[in-house]
C-alpha cells in the first residue's frame, strides 16, 4: 500500500518532495512511516513528519540524512524518535539533503527505509 505525502511549506525553508512509498515492517509484519514530509522551521532547519506506523508493536523511529539520494544515509537520532517529528537544526545553506525514516518495534528491530524525501536548503 502506498501513500502520497502532504506539502506543509513553511516560509523559512521550502521543501521539494517525493512521492513516498510505505516501508514495509517485514521483521514484524507491520507497516512503517508513510506519509512523511520534509518542511521548513527556521532558516538552517529542516522539519521532518511522517504519519505513525499502524502497528502497535512500533515503540519509534530513527531518522537518517544523506547528501545524496541513494545514500548512504547517517542516523541523525541518538534514541528513538517517540513521536512522528523530527527537527534537523544541522543543515546547511544552499545544500540539498534526503531524508528516510525507518520504524522500530519492541525488539528493536528496524523496518525497511522510506523512501528518500528531498530538502533544499536556501
Amino acid at each position: 500500500m502506498a501513500r502520497g505525502i502532504n506539502r506543509k511549506p513553511r516560509p523559512a525553508l521550502r521543501a521539494t518532495l517525493l512521492l513516498l512509498a510505505v516501508a514495509l515492517f517485514a521483521a514484524c509484519g507491520s507497516e512503517g512511516p508513510a506519509d512523511f514530509r520534509p518542511g521548513g522551521a527556521a532558516p538552517h532547519s529542516v522539519d521532518l513528519s511522517w504519519t505513525a506506523s499502524a502497528s502497535a508493536a512500533v515503540t519509534g523511529y530513527n531518522v537518517y540524512r544523506s547528501s545524496l539520494p541513494t545514500g548512504p544515509f547517517e542516523r541523525l537520532n541518538s534514541a528513538l524518535v517517540s513521536g512522528t517529528t523530527y527537527t534537523d537544526a544541522a543543515v546547511a545553506s544552499g545544500m540539498t539533503y534526503y531524508y528516510v525514516v525507518t520504524a522500530v518495534d519492541s525488539s528493536g528491530r528496524e523496518s525497511d527505509a522510506s523512501s528518500p524525501a528531498e530538502a533544499m536548503v536556501p
